[in-house]
């Protein structure tokens, strides 16, 4: 398990962006709630059936904001390998400066029940990104992630982007665990055969109590306001 980074070590620029996402969040989670829809069930409105093709990404050509360079698609494997008690997965990517590629930022564990449970990264291999160390690809968030496009769905843009923003502390951890199990932190550096090494899938995780991360935020907002009421001395 990894745990959520301490205040202390937040960036303001990060917690200015989560304090925002956080009324978008729960605004996207109000308007669902009240159609009794998830952000699954919004994410296939339009397929047909209301399902998708498992191993496949759902969209076939991914979503992509042409102005950010941000990307997502969904992805599942086949009921049977379900396990966790998980639906299926987002895969989030960042562009980088230039022509430098995209990069995955995490992967996003969704359950049958349309909730986000676990956070997650990968190798180069699986999704053919180019690798950053995490310093580089957190420099470049959360602003770099902004999807709006109205295909396949603008809610769930808005809800990846959002969300993002929110697990910026937890991410930061993620993807510095990612970096030690590919021998970056010792400064080593990457090798071929290492991104290439098929026995090495997944490289973090960590579970995520969205409650949690929420109720952390409404924290800091309280204390923001009584900072603000508080009388002079």
């Amino acid at each position: 398990m990894i745990d959520a980074l301490d205040d202390a070590n937040e960036h303001d620029e990060w917690i200015e962006a989560g304090l925002a996402a956080l009324d978008e969040w729960q605004s996207i989670q109000a308007a669902l709630w009240a159609d009794r829809r998830t952000v699954l069930t919004e994410l296939f409105r339009d397929h047909a059936g209301g399902g998708f093709d498992y191993w496949s990404h759902f969209p076939a050509d991914d979503a992509l904001d042409p102005v950010s360079g941000a990307r997502f698609y969904y992805h599942a494997h086949d009921p049977s390998e379900w396990s966790f008690d998980e639906h299926g997965h987002f895969h989030l990517f960042v562009d980088g400066p230039a022509d430098s590629g995209f990069s995955h930022v995490m992967g996003v564990s969704m359950d049958t029940c349309g909730e986000p449970r676990r956070l997650f990264t990968t190798n180069g291999w699986v999704t053919g990104e180019s690798m950053r160390p995490a310093r580089e690809l957190l420099s470049l968030l959360p602003q770099g992630f902004e999807i709006n496009r109205a295909r396949p769905s603008w809610l769930v843009g808005r809800w990846l982007t959002a969300l993002v923003a929110l697990v910026m502390p937890q991410l930061r951890v993620l993807l510095i665990a990612r970096d030690r199990a590919l021998g970056l932190a010792d400064g080593s550096g990457l090798y071929p055969d290492v991104l290439d090494d098929r026995e090495r899938h997944v490289l973090s995780e960590c579970p995520l109590d969205m409650p949690a991360v929420l109720q952390s935020w409404s924290r800091r907002i309280d204390a923001l306001r009584r900072e603000t009421i508080s009388p002079s001395g």
